[in-house]
């Protein structure tokens, strides 16, 4: 690979290639800010493709990707981006030929020749796997690159990993070795740790039916990858949606003046432009008067002409997947799965999700009966008349103007207090203080982002100074970028690297007029609890972030997230957490103490609406899926009303949204509230008994909870950090729900 020649740089982009890119280190860069070289922040008056592949391919200290310079700088993450789409397929090539390779190779070892070295080991960090940062750089940037080119390259790489990753666990002759293994002598001889990996590969190969028979087999194969384009299809309509509503500003009646003012004109003279982001949606479906403006959007976002063939995507997947577990021997989908995450059945679930609504009922239909109450209030006032019932639409406005009215909480006012930009330099300090860590962000010009709001920070242990990992945070909604707020786990740790990790989140932009991003403090958890994913990847240590043989249980991933939400509703850190954008001041004790008063206000329905999309998952991977698009749409008909005690306006059907049930939460959205009675366990049992911000119990929490990754079993690392088993207590009790 050759660059291509340009006139010289300007001296100020020389002087910043040759300080951050050039020396191998950040010593010069360090002696003073760089220039902002990044890809979008360029001058653009000379030669931007070679400073910007010299970024790119900067963790190998060499522009065009060849090892050419004195050094190498592990300040940055390393990835080696690519900056085409045909280095993309071109490396995906790559990693796939090797990813056979080494498959080829335990294939070639004797069956009297075999070890855990020559076969367990070999499979533990594949050339597919996240141990290889390639994996990153192929496929990461469809997800959030401005390039349509480079996100379709991307999805193709993805879904060319994925077919990989299939073929790879179908092969019976690699598995034959590893089931030889596992009859050894030196097997016997293993640690209880090295067993784990022996065990969780021979479960990996069953569980893709090499127990099957040769034409069972390849159906099995076939099926996955079927699966596979549905679900990658699905995910595309998603991140691809350009859906656009227009209302005039008396129908964003509420909104207030910001946020009409930053749409007003945007495409079209006399009417704001309204899309399905979430920093539009949000707004308008806790403050719009307008009944029928919040009706119109609800019904963009769910009804029958959104997202594409959303629904008749889940039907086909479904399908596909009870197809998969009747194949491999198991009565549904549902149970595949729980089978292998923390519950280990799906009857374990069904009493968990059965118990918690029975609990919940009576709460939740007083919870409604003050909302529909509200309304007849509200509807009085504005001299209209009342419907009697209380709407999908309604729900979210109805439950804000109570916080307003009954507890004196104004979510608008009380984003004053919350500006991005001290609510991420606060939550940083606030994990470092309490995990034992320093973070320090990379100066822009220093490293390579896919955009220019991209930050990227260096994670080290504060005592021993060990590198832990890096992570990025990209916070902005922008075309073409995943729509919701997830971490992406780009880089798993290898003996050669440390870890990385992504946030990317649709958080509330900067305003046109300059005002700065200004947060709901819903968006302030939402960070909190994303961040904790961050730590939650980079804190495991050893070959516990380091094998695909040793994930967490997806219904215990959530646990540590969740708990961490705690610190947002805590009198001394929300003081931390505020300073008014003009003022500087923290949030007024009134305010302060009118949020605690409401935290729990409603959290029946909200927990009952969790306890809908449980089950609504669970029943649509159930022995008896629907057939087709209306079955869905029957089976959202029903289950709604009568779990969430709301009913579902027609047509609408959120499973053309719910991605978590095309990707790997399918059967598994149960873990969002099984997590939730382990992480209020887990904070009352500790962190309120010891104190919030105690380093020892803090300590305690990354080296018991986080370290073990997904090593051991998870009930065993709870019960040592609980000093017994985890129990439901806590989670009633914090929800009001028993005394």
């Amino acid at each position: 690979m050759t660059s291509t020649h340009h006139k010289p740089l300007c001296p100020c982009c020389q002087r910043a290639y040759a300080a951050t890119i050039l020396s191998g280190d950040r010593a010069a860069a360090d002696t003073e800010p760089p220039p902002k070289i990044a890809r979008f922040l360029l001058c653009h008056s000379c030669a931007p493709s070679d400073v910007e592949r010299a970024l790119a391919a900067k963790y190998t200290g060499s522009p065009d990707g060849a090892s050419v310079h004195t050094g190498t700088s592990n300040n940055v993450p390393p990835i080696v981006w690519l900056l085409t789409p045909s280095e993309i397929q071109s490396q995906t090539d790559e990693i796939l030929a090797e990813t056979k390779s080494n498959l080829d190779s335990i294939a070639s070892v004797p069956l009297s020749s075999v070890t855990f070295a020559n076969t367990v080991t070999k499979l533990m960090t594949p050339p597919n796997y996240k141990t290889n940062p390639m994996v990153c750089a192929v496929k990461f940037l469809q997800h959030c690159s401005p390039d349509p080119d480079i996100r379709s390259a991307a999805q193709d790489a993805g879904k060319r990993l994925s077919a990989s990753r299939v073929e790879g666990r179908m092969r019976r002759d690699v598995y034959e070795r590893v089931k030889a293994f596992s009859l050894t002598e030196e097997r016997e001889r293993l640690s209880q740790y090295e067993k784990h990996f022996v065990k969780s590969a021979l479960g990996d190969f069953e569980r893709a039916g090499l127990a099957l028979s040769s034409g069972n087999a390849q159906k099995l194969r076939d099926l996955l990858e079927q699966d596979a384009a549905v679900c990658s299809e699905y995910g595309s309509n998603l991140g691809g949606d350009a859906t656009k509503l227009y209302f005039k500003p008396e129908e964003l009646e509420g909104c207030g003046d910001d946020f009409v003012k930053e749409r007003l004109g945007k495409d079209k003279e006399g009417v704001c432009t309204i899309t399905l982001k979430y920093p539009d949606i949000i707004p308008i479906g806790t403050n719009c008067v307008v009944a029928e403006t919040r009706r119109l959007v609800a019904q963009a976002r769910e009804g029958p002409a959104a997202y594409k063939n959303n629904l008749d995507l889940v039907a086909q997947g479904i399908t596909i997947r009870k197809q998969i577990a009747t194949l491999l021997g198991y009565a549904s989908w549902a149970e595949y799965i729980c089978s292998q995450r923390m519950s280990g059945s799906y009857a374990t679930v069904d009493e968990f999700l059965t118990s918690l609504e029975t609990k919940l009922r009576d709460a939740g239909k007083a919870n409604i009966a003050t909302l529909l109450n509200l309304k007849k209030t509200h509807f009085e006032e504005l001299g209209i008349e009342f419907d009697g019932k209380l709407n999908a639409w309604d729900s979210g406005f109805y439950n804000n103007l109570l916080l307003k009215r009954d507890y004196g909480v104004d979510s608008e006012k009380i984003r004053e207090y919350f500006p991005l930009s001290h609510v991420v330099e606060t939550t940083l300090q606030i994990y470092q203080e309490l995990l034992g860590l320093t973070f320090t962000e990379l100066p822009v010009g220093t490293y390579w982002s896919w955009h220019g709001d991209v930050r990227c920070f260096d994670v080290k242990d504060t005592t021993t100074e060990e590198r832990i990992g890096h992570f990025y945070l990209d916070l902005f909604p922008r075309e073409g970028k995943y729509g919701h707020a997830a971490i992406f786990h780009l880089v798993k740790r290898s003996q050669d690297h440390a870890a990385v990790d992504c946030m990317l989140c649709n958080l509330p932009p900067p305003g046109a007029d300059g005002n700065p991003s200004l947060l709901r403090h819903t968006n302030v958890v939402t960070f909190f609890h994303e961040f904790g994913h961050i730590m939650h990847g980079l804190c495991a240590e050893g070959i516990g972030n380091s094998t695909r043989l040793a994930k967490c249980p997806r219904d215990f991933v959530e646990a540590p997230s969740q708990m961490l939400e705690n610190w947002c509703w805590q009198k001394a850190i929300l003081e931390r957490l505020s300073r008014h954008y003009e003022t500087g001041k923290s949030l007024p004790d009134d305010m302060l103490e009118s949020m605690l008063r409401a935290k729990h206000v409603n959290v029946a329905i909200g927990s009952l609406r969790q306890i809908y999309l449980s089950r609504l998952d669970l029943t649509i991977h159930g022995s008896d899926p629907p057939k087709d698009a209306q079955g869905l749409q029957d089976l959202v008909d029903e289950l709604r009303p009568r779990i969430s005690l709301m009913d579902n306006p027609p047509g609408n059907n959120m499973l053309r949204t719910f991605g978590h049930l095309m990707n790997q939460y399918s059967a598994s959205y149960y873990g969002y509230m099984w997590a939730e009675v382990l992480s209020a366990d887990m904070f009352a049992t500790r962190f309120e008994e010891e104190g919030i911000m105690n380093p020892q119990t803090g300590m305690d929490y990354r080296k018991m909870v986080l370290a073990p990754g997904g090593t051991g079993r998870i009930m065993d690392h709870l019960t040592n950090f609980l000093g017994r088993k985890p129990s439901d207590e806590a989670f009633l009790k914090s929800r009001g729900i028993v005394s």
